[in-house]
Parts: C-alpha cells; sequence; structure tokens
C-alpha cells in the first residue's frame, strides 16, 4: 500500500490518564487513507518553532472513514522531546503533516493462549490487538504504567488476566516490565506473544520467548518504540547495531 501524506487538523484532544493524551485529527483530505490500519502508525511531521523538523510515529488507535478522522493516544510524560512537547502543548485547531499508513503488526489469533506486554507507548497497539482475540481467548496483558491513574479500561477478554506495574521513573535503567513477565507460570499449549515499548525491556523479553521458551517466529512479534538515554534515531542506530536482527 502506497504510503499518502496528508495536511490535517487536531479536533479533539483530552486527557485519558495522568499520562495518556487521546489525539483526534482529521481533515477531507484523510478520504484517501486506506482503512484497516488500526494498530499500523502514522508519521507526524512536527515542526518546532526554533528547529528543524522532525517525524515521530504513533500508533493508529482508530479510524473513522465516515469523519475523516484518525485517534492517536500519546504518552504525555515529560517535555524534553519534541513530539512529547508537540502532545502537550497542542490545541484543537493547531495544523500539522501526517503521512501513512505504516504496516499493522497483528496479534497471530491462532493459538492456545496470548501474552500481550509493554510500557505506555505501546498501549494503543495492546488495546487494538485486544480487540481482535477471540472472545474465549485465555492469557496475560502485562502493562507498564507511569501513575495507579493509569489503569485505564482495556478491552481485554474476560480470560485475560491484567497485570498492572507502576513506574514512576520510566525514563530510568530498570528492568521491571520484563522481570515481571519472565516471573509468570508458563501456560499449557501454543503461545501467541506480542510485546512493544523500551528498547533494552523489549530486547531481553526477546531473547526469553526466542531461545528460553522456543516460540515459534510466526507466533511472536517483539519490538521497540523507543531507549532509554537517546532520542528516535539513536533507538533505530541501536537496533541496527544489534547482533542479532529485530
Amino acid at each position: 500500500m502506497a504510503r499518502i501524506t496528508c495536511d490535517v487538523r487536531v479536533v479533539e484532544k483530552s486527557m485519558i490518564s495522568p499520562n495518556l493524551t487521546r489525539i483526534v485529527v482529521g481533515d477531507e483530505s484523510l478520504s484517501e487513507f486506506p482503512g484497516g490500519y488500526e494498530g499500523g502508525y502514522v508519521k507526524l511531521i512536527l515542526t518546532p518553532t526554533d528547529g528543524e523538523s522532525v517525524v515521530r510515529s504513533y500508533t493508529v488507535r482508530a479510524h473513522n472513514e465516515q469523519t475523516r478522522t484518525i485517534t492517536l493516544e500519546v504518552v504525555s510524560h515529560g517535555d524534553a522531546g519534541p513530539a512529547a512537547a508537540w502532545a502537550n502543548r497542542v490545541v484543537p485547531g493547531d495544523s500539522l503533516t501526517i503521512a501513512g499508513p505504516g504496516a499493522c503488526q497483528p496479534i497471530n489469533t491462532s493459538a492456545d493462549w496470548y501474552l500481550l506486554a509493554g510500557d505506555m507507548s505501546a498501549m494503543p497497539a495492546i488495546k487494538v490487538n485486544l480487540e481482535r482475540l477471540p472472545t474465549d481467548a485465555t492469557g496475560d496483558v502485562i502493562l507498564e504504567i507511569i501513575d495507579e491513574q493509569d489503569q485505564v479500561e482495556m478491552p481485554a477478554p474476560a480470560g485475560m488476566r491484567l497485570h498492572w506495574i507502576v513506574n514512576p521513573e520510566p525514563e530510568q535503567e530498570n528492568s521491571v516490565l520484563e522481570d515481571t513477565v519472565m516471573s509468570l507460570p508458563w501456560r499449557q499449549g501454543s503461545p501467541s506473544i506480542w510485546v512493544a515499548g523500551e528498547f533494552s525491556a523489549s530486547r531481553t523479553l526477546r531473547q526469553y520467548f526466542r531461545h528460553e521458551r522456543e516460540v515459534p517466529r510466526d507466533n511472536m512479534y517483539v519490538s521497540c518504540y523507543w531507549k532509554i538515554g537517546t532520542n528516535d534515531e539513536g533507538m533505530k542506530a541501536a537496533k541496527r547495531a544489534d547482533p542479532e536482527p529485530w
């Protein structure tokens, strides 16, 4: 699918939790944006007032083809980077450019049980994947959040057990997510794994599932969205330098 570029405006902004902001963008130009890419991503082309344009990727949480709108859910913790600054300060009526869609990485729904894990950057994609699970799905969802009030409603089937981990300093070196995941009892049968979030946590879990648990490649998706101590470009460089390809 060829990507398209659209000039859009912010039509709605609301706080879902203390550290998660819902931003809805829309424009008639989105009539050309293809449907079915929830869980994929769009690239936001942001132009700070004091610098060159930067590009950052955000998950498509929802796409309403009738109203020509796309919903994003953005972690609003901190104000250090250009994307965080934009998310904190943007208001309805502001304009921006988006490009997309980027590929979806849906969870494999042909399994006996499911495990989804990530920090708040992965929460929108995890929500999309939970909506795709069979209604009788069983398994675990492990979510690292910044504040107890970030325990937002998740569209999980009744058989999926939610595990909330509060980490108020996610940008400090830690292993809370991977430690929690690896401490869970390993269920019987064929698993389907979906993990995303910080580079080090995702890398550790990728090694765990691939080598220790020997999860087949088709039943496992592990990715990273950011890396402690660096920007988006630094995270991508770390992925390229990893001796075991992502």
